[in-house]
């Protein structure tokens, strides 16, 4: 049986029990969904895994349009980006109820620290995450990378060791770490970098005048590494305990979603002059990654949106984390429990 049939069993279980987790920093689970606003909503915070900006689109046009507060609920969205903490200290630390976190392999990995999260659902059903190199240097595969220097991010060395593994190449190459600006590949101090496909190419448009032709796009998912993103997930006592909360805000969030499909500028626009007002965003720059990432929050497997294939990610996406140097992954089905999201399809009536 997996874990989406037992949760009401649990629920049942769990009531008038006290329930004590571990958690990252030795914080606490966060606090009970039953706060509530001068309206009567109850309040959730949720921790964004980046800063506030088109990324969540579709979260921000059904708050806009009222959906959360038809469900009850009312909204803090609480910021991400370089210099914040992650959603997972946020979350174990009470600070926020739920986080969405952007990197599936560093939320799964962090169940080593103690960690007894539920993931309810995934944004992206593929994630953005991808390497970018010219076209006049392309590079495809690890053997183009072989001796070569490589630029990212801290903490993604492990996506060139993991190309390397999954070629049957030992990892030969001088990693630079760089931030998210990509202007050190175009002034040619590597031949790649690690990058959100949804992102950073549009940099290398807007602000080098590059076309589409100029640059190679090589994603995570075409190097045998695929993964879900932007995992929407909560301490597995919160979650248990609010299981109204949690289908009310997926619901919700898949009315925003759907709608983000139909015009990427509506978003956008929201991204620039109202969530992420004070972030000097671009509004051609937001639409066009809005528009980019609407067909991985979509996705090519054919399941609904924000599910999580189970199977798949024990499998394929396992796979690609072991190649990565992750080991001791838990089994899917112990923290993956979907019936909140499917009691949110059935209130759609979908």
């Amino acid at each position: 049986m997996n874990r989406s049939s037992l949760r009401r069993a649990r629920v049942v279980a769990a009531t008038g029990a006290t329930l004590v987790t571990a958690a990252v920093l030795a914080g606490c689970s966060g606090t009970s969904a039953e706060e509530e606003t001068a309206e009567g909503l109850t309040t959730v915070r949720v921790a964004l895994g980046w800063i506030s900006n088109v990324e969540w689109a579709g979260f921000w046009i059904a708050d806009a349009e009222g959906y959360y507060e038809e469900e009850g609920l009312d909204i803090e969205w609480i910021g991400g980006g370089p210099n914040a903490p992650t959603t997972m200290q946020s979350v174990a630390a009470g600070d926020a109820d739920l986080g969405i976190n952007a990197g599936g392999e560093q939320w799964i990995s962090s169940f080593d620290d103690g960690n007894d999260w539920t993931a309810v659902g995934a944004l992206f059903q593929e994630s953005p995450g991808a390497i970018v190199s010219l076209a006049e240097d392309p590079v495809t595969s690890a053997e183009d990378l072989v001796g070569e220097t490589v630029l990212g991010q801290e903490g993604t060395q492990i996506i060139y060791d993991a190309m390397f593994h999954l070629e049957g190449l030992e990892p030969d190459y001088e990693f630079l770490p760089v931030g998210f600006d990509i202007a050190p590949l175009v002034e040619g101090q590597g031949k790649t970098y690690t990058a959100y496909a949804t992102n950073q190419p549009i940099m290398l448009e807007e602000q080098y005048d590059m076309s589409p032709d100029d640059y190679v796009v090589t994603m995570y998912s075409d190097m045998g590494m695929p993964m879900y993103g932007n995992i929407v997930y909560g301490d597995s006592s919160y979650v248990e305990e609010n299981a109204d909360v949690m289908e009310g805000f997926l619901r919700a969030s898949i009315r925003g979603w759907q709608e983000n499909g139909d015009d990427p500028a509506v978003g956008a626009e929201l991204a620039v002059n109202e969530y992420g007002a004070d972030l000097g965003l671009d509004l051609t720059q937001q639409t066009k990654e809005n528009d980019l990432q609407q067909e991985l929050v979509v996705g090519s497997y054919g399941d609904p949106l924000f599910w999580i294939d189970t199977d798949r990610l024990g499998g394929e996406m396992y796979d690609g984390m072991t190649a990565a140097g992750y080991e001791g992954m838990p089994d899917p089905e112990s923290y993956v429990d979907l019936s909140y999201l499917e009691a949110a399809y059935e209130g759609l009536g979908e």
